[in-house]
């Protein structure tokens, strides 16, 4: 192993940096597309890719409303009927709805439409109204009046600043007494103290309500996250853990010669085998990564907890510099048996002799495990903490994994109990 690994290390330097450091830190889903483009400047080299892979979620922004709206105005006759019978997406269900009464005027269908184009794809506001105002020659006042109106459009809740104002929204299509409403509308404004409604008389009618307003608000209209794909496999198999590189998804260079013998064509030669031996560097510093995991990690692999390991750890050990161990393991995912993970998940800070995440870990297993009526606040939770491993650690840090961890603090938690049991 380690004959290998200086082999590798070797090589390097005699390898372009420029081409070295964006091919290792690409992500396999993008790795297809970031070869293409450089084919596309290489006559030298061809790129050929068995499987199509889905499109990154970050690809996919509130701008597909301004391409949505290029797209109609540059279509024909057919494609716009084509458009009216397929399936609509957020972006053009909210654009046929800004006409009267509701947007009765041409400055307030403007104000409108630059709006939705701030709208993200889960249905939230995320722009600027002080930008909008400035966009649209008008004041901020009026631009607000009207995103207030967004409260009456399909999907309910959508134009909503956050998930409360996204709850109100919706409730105008509730039929509710004045009592519900008003006692709706308080819990969702004060979510973060819901526990004083605990004894209301109608409280089982608003937790009714409540579990039907949707979060996120355009969730029907949301893109299903493409699969994760894994760069590596690791499974046990025969008594050990073997490795396999997940080729499948990994493009096929050709290389070939151009009828010419200029300067130009002699480089362009060089850069296409140089590609080819990168690309397989590439794949041997993610098998040698691996191999470094599984030794240093091997309780997780079987089954136990992560254990403290930083990236100059694994760096030292293969001979890299720790950035170039981090640009390996950017957007890396690796598949087992407990199943995927990213690359950086296998590094843990630690306290003590203890990592992070085996703290996390149990303290999701407290919380789990505690007493309804009586959940555990942080400073106990950091008491439990301390005599479980024998280690000394300041009390905000349990804040901090808590919400790293999306766990309510112990008052909301209680109330949550409540409401599920009610």
């Amino acid at each position: 192993m380690k004959q290998a690994l200086n082999l590798k290390q070797k090589q390097l330097p005699r390898l372009s940096m420029q081409t070295w450091l964006p091919l290792l830190q690409c992500s396999l889903s993008d790795l297809d597309k970031h070869l293409q483009v450089i084919s596309s400047e290489n006559p030298c080299l061809e790129v050929s890719s068995g499987f199509e892979v889905s499109e990154s979620s970050s690809d996919r922004s509130h701008r597909a409303y301004m391409e949505y709206q290029n797209h109609v105005s540059n279509a024909s006759s057919d494609e716009i009927e084509w458009l009216s019978v397929s399936a609509q997406s957020l972006y053009e269900k909210l654009d046929e709805q800004i006409a009267a009464p509701l947007f009765p005027t041409p400055i307030s269908q403007k104000i409108a439409r630059q709006i939705i184009y701030y709208i993200s794809d889960e249905g939230y506001f995320e722009g600027s109204i002080k930008e909008i105002a400035e966009q649209c020659d008008t004041d901020m006042q009026q631009v607000e009046k009207v995103r207030q109106r967004f409260a009456y459009l399909e999907p309910s809740g959508v134009g909503a600043k956050d998930y409360k104002e996204s709850f109100l929204f919706q409730l105008n299509d509730v039929e509710m007494d004045d009592e519900l409403s008003i006692l709706v509308s308080a819990m969702i404004t004060r979510f973060e103290s819901m526990e004083k409604f605990v004894n209301h008389p109608r409280l089982g009618d608003a937790k009714e309500v409540i579990s039907h307003l949707k979060n996120p608000p355009a969730l029907e209209y949301m893109e299903s996250e493409p699969p994760v794909l894994p760069d590596l496999y690791v499974a046990f198999e025969g008594g050990e853990f073997i490795i396999k590189m997940n080729n499948a998804f990994y493009p096929d260079l050709k290389v070939t010669q151009i009828d010419k013998y200029d300067n130009f064509a002699k480089q362009k030669f060089k850069e296409a085998r140089e590609l080819v031996k990168l690309l397989d560097l590439r794949k041997a510093t993610l098998y040698n990564v691996t191999l470094v995991l599984l030794e240093k990690q091997y309780a997780f692999f079987m089954g136990g907890e992560l254990q403290p390991l930083k990236l100059q750890d694994v760096a030292d050990e293969l001979g890299f510099n720790e950035s170039t161990i981090s640009r390996a393991i950017s957007d890396k995912y690796l598949e087992t048996e407990r199943g995927v993970f990213a690359f950086k998940e296998f590094f843990s800070n630690a306290i003590g002799n203890v990592s992070t995440a085996e703290i996390k870990h149990f303290l999701e297993r407290l919380v789990k495990s505690e007493d309804h009526d009586k959940p555990f606040s942080d400073k106990i939770l950091h008491e439990k903490i301390e005599a479980r491993f024998g280690i000394s650690m300041v009390r905000r840090s349990i804040a901090k994994y808590r919400q790293e961890l999306e766990i309510p603090p112990f008052k909301e938690r209680r109330f949550l109990y409540k409401l599920a049991e009610s």
